[in-house]
């Protein structure tokens, strides 16, 4: 996407950019353009909690580029040095294994239907959101819509670390912007589906530091596509337990998880969750430790 002269002006060296439909002026067409009300998307970018913050895809196409040119080998002292190791104190185990019991009906329901144990989808919520005691900070609207318009690469340049004045880098990390901005501005078609649905305004909807919502964390495209009504309210509300319980394992299940699969294809349905292998390592680490805490059968 190329932002017009007036977009490129604004100070880039600030850390977060001012609501205005003069930064937003380039995406607001393109969703219009996709049928979107105009008049209601220029409301929500007008608002004043509405920011464009550059640094949010400049994070996220750093760590792209270690990942891609600085590969770690994961090993479980790796996670036992990582912040994932707080999930494994006795303390949280103990509290998140009350949750497991709290919820037994709602656990044993969603393994039988989806063959997902209880003890994965309660160390998913637990790594995830705390079980939901944290939902993220951000509107996740102004974080999708942020990384949408940073697919123009010279948004985020001077804000990147780890290029380290390589092309081969630079060039690895230009197509890496183009391609997430491109992935968020669909995330962001279905943040705003998800909220018509929800009859809310896409403003009030929490996310993480790159878009994900409710207590199971899931991106607004997942939320429509693997998000279960199951208390049949007639809404798929993640920031409900019983749907979000479901909507996990349902995710799980449509990504490959099987009863009778072995270890490598279980690895692989969690990592679909989140790429990464230290948090594979985390939940199934979590979930051997919440397995005493499983619905009696």
């Amino acid at each position: 996407m190329i932002l017009c002269v007036a977009c490129l002006l604004v100070p880039l060296r600030r850390t977060v950019f001012a609501g205005s439909l003069d930064v937003w002026g380039p995406l607001v067409t393109r969703l219009e353009a996709d049928g979107m009300d105009r008049s209601a998307l220029t409301a929500y970018f007008s608002s004043p909690g509405v920011t464009f913050d550059p640094a949010i895809m400049a994070r996220k196409v750093d760590a792209m580029v270690r990942n891609r040119f600085e590969p770690v080998t994961v090993t479980r002292r790796t996670l036992e040095k990582s912040g994932y190791r707080k999930f494994l104190d006795p303390w949280t185990i103990s509290k998140a294994g009350r949750y497991m019991a709290e919820k037994r009906e709602v656990f044993a329901a969603a393994e039988k239907t989806y063959g997902v144990p209880a003890e994965v989808l309660a160390a998913i919520l637990l790594v995830e959101t705390k079980l939901g005691d944290y939902l993220g900070d951000r509107e996740a609207f102004g974080v999708l819509a942020s990384m949408a318009l940073c697919r123009d690469f010279e948004l985020i340049r001077f804000r990147l670390k780890a290029l380290k004045s390589s092309p081969e880098r630079t060039a690895f990390a230009e197509q890496a912007a183009r391609e997430k901005g491109d992935w968020a501005y669909e995330e962001l078609k279905a943040l705003l589906a998800y909220a018509q649905a929800k009859k809310i305004s896409p403003l009030a909807i929490p996310g993480s530091i790159y878009g994900a919502i409710g207590i199971c964390q899931f991106m607004p495209t997942n939320a429509l596509k693997f998000g279960v009504d199951a208390d049949s309210d007639g809404t798929v509300d993640l920031f409900a337990d019983k749907d979000a319980i479901h909507s996990v394992a349902n995710y799980l299940r449509g990504h490959g998880w099987r009863t009778d699969q072995g270890e490598e294809e279980r690895r692989a349905a969690i990592y679909s969750y989140n790429h990464s292998n230290l948090y594979v390592m985390a939940v199934l680490a979590v979930a051997e430790r919440l397995k005493p805490f499983r619905p009696a059968s």
